[in-house]
């Protein structure tokens, strides 16, 4: 688990397209040392460094290291069967580069370094190039580098990276750019700013060793890009391209390019788009001072959230370890110390009932320094006891110092690291790149291993405890969170957060300092969850089944099977479904089963982390109409977990005192649901006003108070007796290890049939023809200065292939001129999404903003940018445009799945919807093939276009109540009694197979 420092410095700053949301890097601090290459006096355009990379043995690309004439090193991967192609640029410098005086220009230079170059001068010329061949891209600053990456349709591949590169050789930085993407960053600051893990960073951040850069703001806002430049007469852009100028140089720059290409023709389009970037011969700088000196530490800072949280946080500045790359000694104390089995510190604070979970992580600041963070979330009860829960920690950090460093621990996380490395499947393309890309800059690395560093190489017990030894009494600083805190006497610059910041008292240090040995407190039991059966069948199917099959389907089981004919490695998912309506039935029996979810995972911890460590991961989750349970990973023990995860909730107990502690922090997260970010939380509302069967976080929080732990004692068995278990398994697993795994469920709940009128599926409502609703929402939040509003126009029924077909492509074509009007243009708000939204059974067209304009003004954006921009372009289009699209949508309709995970989430989601459509895509890849675009202007005239008297409309509008909105809908009904408005709607048909189930069976396998 990680801590919101982990969190927060592995997510750094997104800037967003047109097809995110967010979007959030794999890694986002990468240590490196000083290049070491090229090679000096360098006469040909390249050299190839490395042909020759370890990978994992079901990996079929191709691999080549090579670095040009003027420093730039790339990494070109050959993938033969990519659908999507991508490449990758990480420079080597990041906000710890911000000039002093000019905080967030790092991130800025990110912003504008998109807006256009000598070769392509329009601003959206690279972002339109993307959209139309199914592409997309996102960038991120964070402290020592930036990352900019892309993906696209394989067979547009040189396009895109021939736009891509001209970021890197000539962009414009446009000055009619400038004040536009200024905003944007203040836009994106501001949207952080009631965020408790950015305010929290951003203390610890203030806190540091003032002589560092770590110690600085690095997002930027308006008033450093613009108000405070301007009053000391300096010129943001031409500081921009000083910055760009000094700082991006080709020999801190590394590139990843992914596609069907041969590696010969990958390499010369490098060679030839990239030999011309500039070699200033940067060099990366020495900070020079630690990241904590000694008046920072021994402190205790006490902050106040936002949210009702209570945390506490021990951090220990510990040394760079780059060095040490192959023991990777900060993981033996990150596993241990984060451990939740028996022995943990978790187990032990949560059975006196003080922490509800903890977390524990070494973090990689920048070149020189790290730290190593020990975070648990504390219990009204732990708040009382937070010098008692330090203490504790202490006395397992004395048990640790105590042990020799155990060999078979290393052993158990080299074994589970090496196969996690053998057998790891595809990922998304850009997620490859993009993570590739920063490890290129890990230039102690051989080569051999940029896919493979994550191994554990060599084991060095004396280079284990030199880490270790930095957990002591002098070097360390706690951080306190909770409302409650009294005294708090300061005010941090940036973020506003009150805090106070004081020397930890002598009698609590004392204490701390004579922790000694807890016998409670010890290390981790063999994982007994390591597997060691890796076998799979030894080819590939020349035709891969494309659906599961069914081999059960009783009045109370359903169970669906397809053996992996693809990927070859020794994994499955299973996915379980015990349905129930009684679960959702109304708000109390909704929330005894969040309950009943969040007791039995809190249960399961003393064994089911063990698996999760070895690479077994598994899931207790609410679904629509019951309980869902999942498991992925290695199929070796996969079977034991979830006969052990059943036990758990067929044999349902539990303790007042942990009761307690799980109630509390369920009330706690409804409570906390209004401070989330305002686009976060618009989903909750129109999923309450659109489908039947759902409550509001409102009248969940009224009947927690009112629950007991004899209540879901006694509603669990009531939830169990009727069932019925839809299971489907999907890997390395054959058909009678399916029948094995449904049978265990059944012999472990034995459930009863449910009745047939129990087996109706959950419906959505209609908005009638010729209606305009809109429902409003004043923000929890008080203090938050943005609002959102979802707009949303109903275009029909999901069941409906045609209609599916034509909003895909409108989506396809609005994506791009959306957010380059509403976002770039008008900059209405950092986060701009337009697309699909799709009920249980209904299907709408979307415009998102979050923005600290008023709802009213943005509704009227929208409708402006309807009628002057996306209905015009739909008309205007030529064929051949709309064909480009067309084209588009039916590439990413029939992308090849990638991972046996992703295959089974594609087959389960058309399970519970209820359709068990399973050839979905191709037949709705068929469809959109027949499309015209005089089809789609019938569709947009109908369903989108305001001056339609037809169409169906509903806004939800989340208000700030920092800015009073004031503004009037025209002819637009307000939703003041949600009973009142749902009762007053139709409703769709209930969701039925689209064939009978019979043709998923094969006559051979029926049991």
């Amino acid at each position: 688990m990680l801590t919101w420092l982990q969190w927060i410095l592995a997510f750094s700053f997104a800037l967003l397209t047109p097809t995110y949301i967010t979007q959030t890097p794999d890694n986002a601090t990468t240590p490196s040392l000083s290049p070491s290459y090229p090679p000096c006096n360098m006469t040909v355009p390249f050299q190839v460094i490395e042909s020759s990379v370890d990978k994992p043995v079901t990996d079929d690309r191709q691999y080549r290291v090579i670095t040009l004439a003027n420093g730039l090193e790339a990494l070109l991967i050959h993938d033969p069967d990519a659908d999507r192609a991508s490449a990758a640029m990480d420079v080597n410098v990041g906000s710890f580069s911000d000039p002093v005086g000019l905080p967030g220009l790092a991130h800025f230079c990110e912003h504008l370094l998109f807006m256009g170059t000598e070769k392509y001068p329009e601003e959206n010329d690279y972002s339109t190039y993307l959209s139309e061949h199914s592409g997309s891209s996102n960038a991120y600053t964070a402290s020592e580098e930036t990352n900019y990456f892309f993906d696209v349709g394989h067979e547009y591949l040189e396009g895109a990276f021939d736009r891509f590169a001209q970021f890197f050789v000539a962009p414009l930085f446009a000055a009619s750019a400038k004040d536009r993407e200024i905003q944007a960053v203040d836009s994106e600051n501001k949207k952080n700013l009631q965020n408790d893990m950015w305010r929290l960073f951003q203390l610890e951040r203030s806190l540091s060793n003032p002589d560092h850069p770590y110690n600085r703001f690095s997002t930027g806002n308006y008033e450093t890009l613009h108000t405070e430049p301007l009053e000391k007469g300096m010129d943001v852009r031409e500081e921009l391209l000083k910055f760009y100028k000094a700082s991006y140089s080709s020999n801190i720059m590394k590139l990843v390019i992914l596609g069907r290409e041969s590696l010969d023709t990958l390499q010369s389009w490098v060679v030839e788009k990239l030999s011309s970037v500039v070699n200033t011969n940067a060099t990366l700088p020495d900070y020079g001072v630690p990241l904590l000196t000694e008046g920072e530490l021994g402190t205790l800072v006490k902050a106040k959230p936002i949210m009702d949280t209570k945390s506490i946080e021990v951090t220990f500045p510990v040394p760079d370890t780059r060095e040490h790359w192959e023991s990777h000694p900060g993981h033996y104390y990150s596993h241990l110390v984060g451990h939740e089995g028996p022995g943990s510190i978790l187990f032990f604070l949560k059975n006196k009932g003080w922490v509800s979970s903890c977390s524990s992580g070494a973090v990689q600041v920048c070149r020189g320094a790290g730290v190593f963070t020990i975070s648990c979330e504390l219990t009204d009860a732990g708040m009382n006891h937070y010098k008692d829960v330090v203490v504790h920690i202490f006395e397992y950090l004395r048990m640790l110092r105590d042990e020799p460093v155990q060999e078979w621990i290393y052993d158990e996380m080299r074994d589970v690291a090496l196969a996690n490395f053998r057998f790891r499947q595809k990922e998304n393309p850009s997620s490859t790149t993009s993570r590739l890309a920063t490890v290129l800059q890990k230039n102690h690395l051989p080569r051999q291993y940029l896919l493979s560093s994550s191994l554990f190489r060599k084991y060095s017990p004396e280079v284990i405890q030199a880490f270790g030894r930095h957990f002591t009494t002098d070097n360390f600083k706690i951080f306190l969170v909770g409302q409650e805190l009294e005294g708090l006497n300061q005010t941090e610059k940036w973020y506003g957060t009150q805090y106070s910041n004081d020397k930890i008292d002598a009698d609590w240090m004392r204490r701390v300092k004579s922790a000694g040995r807890n016998p409670d407190l010890h290390l981790p039991a063999p994982n007994e969850f390591i597997p060691t059966d890796f076998s799979v069948p030894d080819k590939r199917a020349k035709e891969p089944q494309t659906h599961p099959t069914l081999l059960r389907n009783t009045d109370y089981v359903r169970l669906w099977h397809k053996r992996d004919d693809t990927f070859l490695v020794p994994k499955a998912t299973v996915r379980i479904r015990l349905k129930n309506p009684i679960g959702h039935a109304d708000p109390f029996n909704s929330v005894k089963t969040t309950l009943l979810i969040e007791v039995v995972t809190d249960l399961l911890l003393e064994f089911a982390y063990a698996a999760e460590i070895a690479g077994l991961k598994y899931g207790v989750l609410a679904s629509r109409d019951g309980v869902e349970i999942d498991l992925n990973g290695y199929n070796h023990k996969l079977e034991t977990l979830l006969e052990r995860i059943l036990l758990k909730i067929k044999n349902f107990d539990v303790d007042q005192s942990r009761f307690n502690i799980v109630k509390e922090t369920v009330s706690k997260t409804y409570k906390n649901f209004g401070y989330n970010v305002p686009y976060a939380q618009v989903a909750h509302h129109s999923q309450y006003l659109l489908n039947d069967h759902t409550w509001t976080v409102q009248e969940k929080r009224e009947k927690i108070e009112q629950l007991t732990r004899e209540d879901i004692i006694s509603f669990v068995p009531e939830f169990l007796r009727h069932l019925q278990v839809e299971t489907l398994v999907v890997g390395n697993l054959a058909k009678e290890d399916a029948v094995s795994i449904s049978q265990t469920i059944s012999n472990v709940l034995k459930p009863a049939p449910l009745s047939p009128s129990q087996l109706v599926n959950p419906r959505s409502f209609l908005l009638p023809d010729s209606s305009a609703f809109h429902y409003d929402v004043d923000l929890e939040d008080k203090a938050n200065v943005n609002s959102v509003i979802d707009y949303m126009v109903q275009v029909g029924k999901f069941s409906n292939i045609r209609t599916r077909a034509l909003l895909e492509v409108l989506a396809q074509i609005g994506q791009e001129p959306s957010f380059n009007q509403l976002r770039t243009k008008e900059q209405l708000g950092y986060v701009v999404f337009s697309g699909i939204k799709s009920t249980r059974t209904t299907l709408l067209y979307r415009v998102l903003i979050q923005s600290e304009k008023t709802c009213s003004y943005l509704e009227s954006r929208i409708e402006n940018y309807l009628i002057e921009i996306l209905g015009p372009m739909i008309r205007n289009m030529s064929e051949a445009e709309f064909d480009k699209h067309v084209a588009a949508v039916v590439a990413k309709k029939l992308e090849k799945r990638k991972n046996i995970s992703e295959e089974a989430s594609r087959y389960w989601s058309q399970i519970i919807s209820g359709y068990y459509d399973f050839k979905q895509n191709f037949k709705d890849a068929e469809e959109i093939k027949t499309l015209k675009k005089a089809d789609l202007v019938e569709f947009y005239d109908r369903y989108v276009d305001p001056a339609s008297k037809l169409r169906s409309k509903l806004v939800i509008n989340l208000k700030s109540q920092v800015t009073k909105d004031e503004g009037q809908i025209p002819n637009s009904v307000p939703i003041i009694d949600h009973a009142a408005f749902k009762n007053s709607l139709s409703m769709t048909e209930a969701p039925v197979p689209v064939e009978d189930l019979k043709n998923y069976m094969d006559p051979k396998e029926k049991l």
